[in-house]
């Protein structure tokens, strides 16, 4: 019998074997191909998942599959029928299910003989384990930097040490658990009495993201499904070894313990309601860019970093002036019947000409900022600082491109660090984010409060209203309900 714990241990440490006694392959289209045969699973090198069946019985055709090969146009998508299921039974009688694979099919002198391997992005064990409650854990095989507010006891050779190692808090009712491992794993238990939302796994990959300003996949699932227990194993993904976007909240900083779960739970919040399917929401997918860009040269960085502000700052919507909308309406229908009396002017110089009227309402990235910044929810400065580096980088001219001057490199990372921090801000305004941020715009990276305009008569009162506990609701700390754990740190 499977257990879960030890298979992903084994998987961690790269040594996962799972020698099945039945493997099936079937094409997923009508009458499709179908190959079935014993073989196994096992871990490449580089950690990655890689299959082989040798194959009893099947109904494929070595002519008619080479034909097919031959026949895939290059530079186009391939289609869906082509990919292939698998489905494996091991000797311990855990059955295994991949998807959405490209085999290598290989075929001997005769159809006797064939031999098929490939690659998988994901295998998914289903184990007969009801629980109690809805659960989800994921593991993360890196070693994250996040806010550990809790004491672990720990016991080595008679010694007991404490370890600052974990966080507990809710988030919409469910319990939260984020530990740091000393042997370098990150893993987030999650539990409910309510039914988690779909595709929560990437919610809450998204939302780590954020808090850390790093890529973040989880290498390993576990997730309660009916009267199962889901057992996930995913290859590692493609990212960047080393990125160097800066945490909205220094992680040197007290402040990174008292509201980084504020943070996290107000981004989880928000992607977790404007989010359908299993696609990342669009903010998480735009910071992602930015931060893989980061791992690139300085050209690379500065433009990920605008283009990223530039798709944020679409999906902000303020409110318009009425009049103004109103008198640019009655401007456009004016000019437009204006140009369909110009007879004699060329079609596409007027089919040009009303493309460029139509965009006359139509808000700018420019103009979102800096309606944000007057109620303080961005800082004007840097716009600017955004501005100065977009048309640098993003829309060059010959003279920009020449090579920098040593005096010229500490301006020009200063405009990326307030872009980096203007970004911060964006975000902070779409998912409802109030407290404290590191401004790396400015000299010793003080920290500050956001919203950024405060009242000068109501500062004390501020100050109250900020605290972790009032910000966001849906945060409350967890007692931890054990003798070996103690809070803020405190070895009881």
């Amino acid at each position: 019998m499977l257990i879960p714990n030890e298979a992903i241990e084994t998987f961690r440490k790269g040594d996962l074997e799972i020698d099945c006694y039945r493997m099936t392959l079937i094409q997923e289209k009508a009458d499709g191909e179908h190959f079935e045969g014993n073989g196994y699973i096992r871990q490449t090198d580089d950690g990655s998942l890689a299959f082989k069946i040798y194959v009893t019985s099947h109904n494929g055709a070595p002519m008619q599959h080479i034909a097919a090969q031959m026949a895939k146009a290059p530079g186009k998508m391939i289609p869906d029928d082509a990919y292939y299921l698998l489905k494996a039974t091991a000797y311990d009688g855990t059955d295994w299910t991949g998807t959405r694979m490209l085999p290598r099919i290989h075929w001997g002198a005769n159809d006797d003989i064939v031999l098929i391997e490939g690659s998988l992005q994901s295998i998914i064990a289903h184990l007969t384990m009801p629980q109690r409650q809805h659960v989800l854990n994921l593991h993360f095989f890196e070693e994250f930097d996040i806010p550990c507010t809790l004491m672990s006891k720990i016991e080595d050779h008679g010694a007991i040490n404490y370890n600052r190692d974990r966080a507990e808090f809710n988030v919409d009712g469910a319990a939260f658990e984020i530990r740091k491992h000393t042997h370098g794993e990150t893993t987030v238990e999650i539990a409910s009495d309510d039914p988690l939302p779909a595709s929560f796994d990437l919610r809450v990959q998204e939302a780590l993201q954020f808090i850390i300003a790093r890529p973040a996949f989880w290498r390993a699932r576990l997730q309660s499904h009916d009267q199962e227990l889901h057992l996930e194993l995913a290859s590692p993904w493609r990212k960047s070894p080393r990125t160097q976007f800066s945490t909205p909240i220094s992680s040197v900083s007290l402040k990174y313990m008292e509201y980084g779960w504020c943070l996290f739970s107000a981004f989880l919040t928000y992607v977790t309601s404007k989010t359908q399917g299993t696609h990342w929401n669009p903010v998480a997918y735009h910071l992602h860019g930015a931060y893989e860009a980061t791992a690139n040269s300085i050209n690379a960085r500065a433009v990920g970093l605008c283009v990223a502000v530039e798709a944020v700052a679409s999906l902000i919507k303020i409110e318009g002036d009425g009049t103004q909308d109103k008198e640019v309406k009655e401007f456009q229908t004016s000019i437009r019947s204006w140009l369909e009396a110009q007879t004699e002017l060329p079609a596409s110089i007027a089919k040009r000409a009303k493309g460029l009227i139509g965009t006359m309402g139509t808000k700018r990235p420019q103009d979102i900022l800096h309606a944000l910044a007057l109620k303080g929810l961005v800082e004007k400065d840097y716009i600017d600082a955004w501005s100065d580096l977009r048309n640098r980088h993003v829309h060059p001219k010959l003279k920009d491109l020449a090579k920098p001057a040593p005096t010229q490199m500490q301006p020009l990372f200063d405009k990326i660090l307030r872009v980096e921090v203007l970004l911060h801000q964006m975000t902070f305004h779409l998912i409802g984010y109030q407290g404290c941020f590191t401004d790396y715009g400015a000299l010793g990276f003080p920290i500050r409060e956001y919203p950024l305009l405060v009242p000068r008569n109501s500062i004390d009162q501020h100050r109250d209203t900020a605290k972790p506990e009032n910000l966001t609701r849906r945060v409350s700390p967890l007692s931890s309900g054990s003798s070996d754990a103690t809070a803020a740190g405190q070895p009881e």
